[in-house]
C-alpha cells in the first residue's frame, strides 16, 4: 500500500498483512521470494524431505480404497517439492500436476518424472491455478506454511479444485505433538515460527465444509513410506 493509504477492501487487509509476515526475520515462505530457500532445504542430502518415498497416510489411503481408483485419475500435489508423491501418484496411474515454489528444484527434477507428471512453478495463494478440477487434491506440508490470515485464500482457491466425489488429503505439522504459536501471536508478529501445527480437531473444523473421511497421526515406521511422528493427515471428501 502506498503510504497513508485507507484500508477499506479485504484484499488491502490481506497485502498488508502479507507485508507483517515478509519483513519478519524468518520472511514470508509462501512467496515466491521464498523459492531459494526450499530449493537449498528440499536439496539438502540428509534432510529428511530429501527421502523419494510417498507419504504414509497417502500410500494407506490408496491400500484401503480411501482414494477411489487412481488409475485414470486427475490428481494435483500442492507443494509437491522434489515431487515424490508425484512420482508415486502417477505410478498408481494417475496423471499429476505438481506445484511448488522452489523453480530450480523443480527444474533439477523435472526430467527424472514420469511422463504423466507436470510440474509447474506458482504460488498457490496468489498465481492462476491448473485449469479444471480434479480427482484427487494433496497437500503434504504447505498448508502449515500459511500465514493464518492467507488460510481465507487457501480455501477459496483450492477447495473448489476438488470435482464432486473427489477426496482431498492433507499432511501438516501436529499440534499434539509440538509446540506452535497461536494464530494472534503470528498475525502481530509476522513470525509463522517456522510453520503452525494444526490440532486433528482444527483439521476437523478449517475443511468443515467437506466430508470427514479420516483424521489421524502419521504412523512411523512403516517400509517403503515416510512417516515422521510429528505429523497429523487428513483425508475429506467432496459430495
Amino acid at each position: 500500500m502506498t503510504a497513508n493509504a485507507r484500508i477499506h477492501t479485504l484484499d488491502q487487509l490481506l497485502d498488508t498483512l502479507d507485508q507483517v509476515v515478509a519483513a519478519s526475520g524468518r520472511g514470508d515462505r509462501s512467496q515466491k521470494s521464498a523459492a531459494g530457500f526450499w530449493t537449498e532445504l528440499l536439496s539438502t542430502p540428509d534432510h529428511p524431505l530429501a527421502t523419494q518415498l510417498p507419504d504414509e497416510p497417502l500410500a494407506d489411503w490408496n491400500s484401503r480404497g480411501l482414494l477411489g481408483s487412481l488409475a485414470g485419475a486427475r490428481a494435483l500435489d500442492i507443494g509437491c517439492g522434489g515431487g515424490r508423491n508425484s512420482r508415486w501418484l502417477a505410478e498408481q496411474g494417475a496423471t499429476v500436476e505438481g506445484i511448488d515454489l522452489a523453480e530450480p528444484l523443480l527444474d533439477s527434477v523435472r526430467a527424472a518424472m514420469p511422463e504423466a507428471v507436470t510440474l509447474t512453478a506458482l504460488d498457490v495463494l496468489r498465481d492462476p491455478l491448473p485449469a479444471g478440477q480434479f480427482d484427487f487434491v494433496y497437500d503434504s506440508g504447505c498448508f502449515h506454511h500459511i500465514a493464518p490470515h492467507r488460510r481465507i485464500t487457501y480455501l477459496e482457491r483450492v477447495l473448489p479444485l476438488v470435482r464432486p466425489g473427489g477426496r482431498f488429503g492433507i499432511v501438516t505439522f501436529a499440534a499434539e505433538r509440538m509446540a506452535t504459536p497461536d494464530d494472534e501471536e503470528i498475525v502481530l508478529t509476522g513470525d509463522t515460527a517456522g510453520g503452525m501445527a494444526f490440532s486433528l480437531d482444527d483439521l476437523a473444523t478449517i475443511f468443515a465444509p467437506l466430508e470427514t473421511v479420516e483424521l489421524r497421526a502419521v504412523r512411523s515406521g512403516v517400509e517403503g513410506a515416510f512417516g515422521p511422528d510429528f505429523l497429523n493427515a487428513g483425508l475429506f471428501a467432496v459430495h
